[in-house]
């Protein structure tokens, strides 16, 4: 008679299953072509992670975000981009004169913590440099007691957590890293970071031009840390909880998954 398998050992082949697959996606093979294959596996095994956790949830969008905040080493994640902020304020036509404040505020947020520095070499600026949500929803316009779009954007559409999901579905749906942000040299940092780029307009004798401008960057290393520690974050919560890791899957004949139940 075959032995049952306890749950502890259900999550130690659950954890062995994926680290085997995190493994695979920081493989030699896989960091050619600007990180683009690491980070699609990457961002398979974080949605595949999430959906152990959170069945209950349907939205993709939501159960990956859900995923992230329990991630205590990216506190970072819950940080509003100020980068996307300024865009943002920057193109939206007709802005109310609610928004006076917030655009003063961001702007000069963006100005002191993102200094061009006039120099044809590249710099980075780590993301810690952003500002809390907080902060931008005491300034952000309300309507009966709640945030209104502007432009079509909510405050939490800014967060990086957010901004995470919409580079996964880049890179999953286009195959492509979205942005002009590159990983390259020597050392490239393991964490989200802004990469200050510039870029030549005129090259002659007599003169030479350029405009720098700021990128964010979310290199590949940082999904294959963020993917380890989600494991290890389930992986606490499924034998705190007392629940297989392997519940939230269908399994069986029938690819339309209430076939199987």
């Amino acid at each position: 008679m075959a032995n049952i398998e306890t749950l502890e050992e259900k999550v130690d082949r659950f954890k062995e299953y994926y680290l085997g697959l995190i493994k695979t996606a920081e493989c030699e093979q896989n960091i050619t072509n600007q990180k683009v294959h690491s980070k699609i596996l990457s961002c398979s095994i974080f949605d595949a992670i999430s959906k152990s956790i959170f069945p209950e949830i349907s939205s993709n969008c939501q159960r990956f975000t859900a995923l992230v905040r329990l991630c205590e080493n990216w506190p970072e994640s819950q940080k509003v981009s100020l980068l996307h902020l300024v865009r943002l304020l920057e193109i939206t036509p007709n802005l109310p004169s609610s928004t006076n404040e917030l655009k003063i505020y961001a702007t000069q947020q963006f100005e002191s913590k993102f200094p061009n520095s006039n120099s044809i070499m590249s710099n980075n600026k780590a993301i810690s440099s952003d500002v809390e949500i907080e902060a931008i929803l005491e300034l952000w316009p309300t309507q009966n007691g709640k945030p209104i779009k502007i432009g079509k954007v909510l405050p939490h559409q800014l967060k990086h957590e957010y901004l995470l999901w919409l580079y996964r579905n880049s890179v999953v749906h286009e195959y492509r890293n979205p942005g002009r942000g590159v990983e390259l040299g020597l050392y490239v940092p393991e964490y989200a970071f802004y990469q200050e780029m510039a870029t030549v307009s005129k090259i002659d004798e007599k003169e030479f031009k350029f405009t720098s401008l700021w990128e964010l960057v979310y290199p590949y290393r940082f999904f294959i840390n963020l993917c380890k520690e989600a494991l290890d974050v389930v992986s606490l919560l499924h034998n705190k909880n007392k629940t297989s890791p392997f519940q939230a899957y269908s399994e069986g004949t029938f690819w339309l998954p209430n076939f199987n139940e």
